[in-house]
């Protein structure tokens, strides 16, 4: 493990959505193992899980992702050997209020940042997030692989359908062996849990919120299925496979393509387990059931990945159990009220992570 770690000491990487929960946790990473970054993304607020941490990014950009002009000037005055493309609006909320933003924003941005990769030589892998979301509902116990039917009703999950297509598009056209053949890949990942995440739309904030605050929340649908994970461990994948792309760039193609992210088995589990499993840390903690909303009985009720692709070819498996994931995130938001720092908090948390895939 160690090799891959040492690879990042210098690397140039482009970072979008680096303010957000999961580009934090990854600017943190990247900052840990030596990599130069820029990051892009929307202005930053002082409530955010980013500004508490305040990692040592070299370059901070501030701007929309679906400004091609904007995200160009950046990405060639940098001059990054990699891109790592989180930036998007990131939940099913909204998607029947603002489907022109949501739709926009990651299928803009999406291009904005393949046209960047086809222009410049720089570049020599890209990984552009998308979510398992982006997988045609079949309400079946099945997991999802990578060659798995796409398909979607609601806009943010037309929006990731979208990226993948555009994605695919790019490859075969412009950046794959019959063009800059450089390495290319999409990273399809789960729910995922870890503090700094402050949008309550989803449920593990939306948990915690409730309990630190002497709540009852109300699950809407605590029947569903859904894969849950460490946030660390899924951004440990995109790390290997941004590394296995970098270095056949150039030489081959087969590396690229999409990628499942998902978690053990443990990790399949009911929305009900999981706000029980969160409860469990507080005292006197339960929950209610929901009425759903229209919109919401549409979400699929059974929703499994198959990550044996990435544990083959990029020798991935998550390191944490999801109760070990529940834990480490009570943890973290308990300490942090206690009047710990964030920053101190996120970098122990990162620090122990890498030290135990070494």
């Amino acid at each position: 493990m160690d090799g891959h770690l040492n690879f990042w000491k210098g690397k140039r990487v482009l970072l979008t959505g680096h303010t957000g929960f999961k580009g934090t946790w990854m600017s943190v990473m990247l900052e840990n193992l030596g990599a130069e970054i820029c990051g892009y993304s929307l202005p930053l607020s002082k409530s955010s899980f980013y500004y508490k941490v305040s990692p040592n990014i070299k370059y901070h950009v501030e701007g929309d992702i679906s400004d091609e002009k904007k995200v160009f000037q950046t990405i060639d005055a940098f001059q990054p050997e990699i891109i790592i493309h989180l930036a998007s609006h990131s939940s099913l909320e909204g998607s029947t209020k603002i489907p022109d933003f949501i739709l926009r924003t990651n299928f803009m941005g999406c291009m904005n940042v393949l046209e960047a990769s086809r222009k410049l030589e720089c570049i020599k892998a890209v990984v552009i997030v998308t979510s398992d979301k982006c997988y045609q509902n079949m309400e079946t116990d099945e997991p999802y692989v990578e060659d798995s039917p796409l398909g979607a009703k609601d806009p943010y999950s037309t929006s990731k359908v979208c990226q993948e297509l555009l994605t695919s598009c790019y490859e075969d056209t412009f950046l794959g062996k019959d063009g800059k053949n450089i390495g290319i890949s999409t990273a399809r990942a789960s729910n995922v849990i870890g503090a700094g995440d402050y949008n309550i739309s989803r449920l593990m904030p939306y948990l915690l919120d409730s309990y630190l605050n002497d709540n009852v929340p109300q699950i809407r649908n605590p029947y569903a299925i859904r894969p849950w994970q460490f946030v660390l461990d899924v951004l440990y994948g995109y790390l290997l496979l941004t590394k296995k792309l970098y270095e056949s760039s150039g030489i081959t193609s087969e590396y690229n393509g999409a990628y499942n992210f998902g978690p053990r088995e443990d990790g399949f589990v009911q929305v009900g387990e999981v706000a029980q499993m969160v409860g469990r840390c507080f005292e006197n903690a339960t929950f209610i059931q929901k009425e759903a909303k229209d919109h919401i009985r549409q979400e699929t009720q059974v929703l499994k990945l198959d990550s044996s692709k990435a544990q083959k070819v990029l020798n991935w498996k998550p390191q944490k159990s999801l109760e070990e994931a529940v834990s480490l995130t009570v943890d973290f938001v308990k300490k942090e009220k206690m009047g710990i720092e964030t920053a101190r908090l996120c970098r122990e948390q990162v620090d122990s992570y890498l030290e135990g895939v070494r």
